[in-house]
């Protein structure tokens, strides 16, 4: 085939990709809005007694529900300013707030899988003298270390949950091999991120094997790849020392505050929630969120909510009106100010 018919092919196969992985998390949010039709039922009728705690909710926590859930958004944009610290450019830190805001906010308002946000982070940072890679790199760095920080919270409910014996022996044993695994892997991943050598021959090793097996998705353009892992490899030597300290923190800070939030929720609504049923939550409304086709969860998650605190033993009214009152903190708030917040930045040159 020449170069240039490959080139008219290429951008197809990888649009076709795209289509067939839309497909199926379609097809994956109606089997899920299915199931939440199905456990929501029985909440039915608790809808009036959780009307009714909105009349008795001691509204004090909710002043310090959203003032948490600030503190917390601070952490986020502290741990971005850290991920752009080797980068020529300058931006403030509330300025920075304001472009995570609205990436929030058009992440939702134009539905695209999080692309339409990582455009606007580009777009925004450019202004302050950061190039798109720069911008992407950075992003990178953030959502890694995010996830990193999502994925110990839930292993510490699940260690609630056995503690408190909520889990059988079988199920201990599969999660301790699965710990072992995942600490293999990670080890694996750094041993072949910390050496460029060892990281372009894997990288030469798995375009070969993905050209030879997965092209009709997306073809890969190793030359592309190797400068991209170039850019990578460099940048990550440039973070000074103390970021590897304040970088777990930020993290950290950020999700756990997020946690707190919604236990403040809870709370606001005269229920003082365990500690592990809160943390298993949590981590089961971000999986529900996450394989949803709509941003963010939108709406779904609003109903997912309630029905997973439900079944973990919380009364149905207090699931109800402590999940709807976080997602209006959490998830609403974020993205209105983010409204504002872009069209502000829109506006500076």
């Amino acid at each position: 085939m020449s170069p240039v018919n490959r080139e008219e092919v290429a951008p197809a196969q990888e649009n076709k990709g795209r289509s067939n992985w839309k497909r199926w998390q379609i097809v994956l949010s109606i089997v899920l809005l299915g199931l939440l039709l199905y456990f929501f039922y029985p909440l039915l009728g608790e809808i009036k007694a959780a009307a009714n705690l909105f009349r008795t909710a001691e509204w004090i926590w909710l002043l310090v529900a959203v003032s948490v859930q600030v503190v917390s958004y601070g952490f986020l944009t502290w741990l971005n300013a850290l991920a752009l610290q080797p980068f020529a450019g300058e931006i403030g830190f509330i300025t920075l707030a304001g472009v995570l805001t609205s990436m929030a906010f058009i992440s939702v308002a134009i539905p695209s899988a999080g692309l339409s946000g990582v455009a606007l982070r580009v777009h925004l940072l450019r202004k302050y003298d950061y190039l798109p890679e720069e911008s992407l790199f950075s992003l990178v760095v953030e959502s890694s270390l995010e996830l990193i920080a999502l994925a110990t919270v839930a292993v510490i409910g699940v260690a609630y949950l056995i503690q408190s014996g909520g889990l059988n022996t079988l199920s201990i044993i599969g999660l301790v091999l699965l710990g072992i695994l995942v600490v293999v892997i990670t080890w694996l991943v750094w041993r072949v991120l910390s050496d460029y050598e060892r990281s372009r021959r894997v990288l030469d090793k798995s375009v070969k094997l993905w050209n030879r097996y997965g092209e009709r998705f997306a073809s890969l353009d190793f030359e592309d790849l190797d400068q991209r892992l170039i850019f990578f490899t460099q940048n990550i030597r440039r973070y000074p020392r103390s970021s590897f300290l304040k970088f777990p923190i930020s993290a950290y800070g950020k999700v756990i505050l997020d946690v707190v939030t919604l236990g403040v929720c809870f709370r606001m609504f005269g229920y003082s929630i365990p500690p592990a049923t809160l943390l298993v939550g949590y981590g089961l409304i971000l999986t529900f969120s996450g394989v949803s086709a709509l941003p963010g969860g939108l709406v779904m998650t609003e109903a997912f909510i309630p029905v997973i605190f439900s079944r973990l033993g919380v009364p149905g009214s207090v699931a109800i009106a402590a999940g709807l009152t976080y997602r209006l903190i959490a998830f609403w708030l974020v993205r209105f100010v983010g409204y504002i917040t872009w069209l502000v930045l829109e506006r500076r040159t």
